[in-house]
């Protein structure tokens, strides 16, 4: 039988835990990223795929993964909307009485300018790759999916040591 998890259990072993990533709204796409045949459960092929590229991708698995995390409704773009919904998840509630909203606005419209590559007001997968090749900082334009250096080398080396439990079902919380 293959063993499975939902994502509260990945989430909050892996996520919070492990790899110090905290937001609930990205957390939950990683999810679904790894989830490949979206039956809101990991087998364990899926879990060490996700993994295999969440810590060791090449710079197109890692575009692929990101643009998948990113693409809320999986329709193969990321839209003005779902770039507004990220960034305004992702920023620090400013304490202004300017209206947050205008300024989350004006950083989507120039995101669009520089990824927006064929000019359609949303990126593809394409205006995606390409504009990370020229600037590999906008691989996580959208709010972190991927795990940070030091957590993601601490893991390996738990993992070279023995130390990480890679079965699935043993990162249900």
């Amino acid at each position: 039988s293959t063993q499975s998890t939902g994502s509260s259990g990945i989430n909050a072993e892996y996520g919070h835990n492990t790899f110090d990533m905290t937001d609930e709204i990205l957390m939950d796409r990683v999810f679904r990223a790894f989830d490949k045949d979206m039956d809101s459960n990991l087998s364990q092929e899926e879990w060490v795929l996700g993994l295999s590229v969440f810590l060791r991708g090449t710079l197109e698995e890692r575009v692929a993964y990101c643009f998948n995390v990113y693409d809320m409704n999986n329709d193969g773009y990321i839209s003005r909307e779902e770039m507004f919904q990220m960034l305004k998840n992702s920023m620090v509630k400013q304490t202004t009485e300017e209206d947050p909203d205008e300024g989350i606005k004006d950083i989507v419209e120039l995101v669009l300018k520089k990824m927006d590559h064929d000019h359609d007001n949303r990126l593809s997968m394409d205006d995606f790759m390409k504009s990370v090749k020229e600037e590999d900082l906008l691989l996580e334009a959208f709010g972190p999916c991927l795990p940070d250096t030091k957590y993601r080398e601490k893991f390996l080396a738990d993992l070279e040591s023995g130390n990480v439990i890679l079965d699935v079902s043993q990162a249900k919380s």
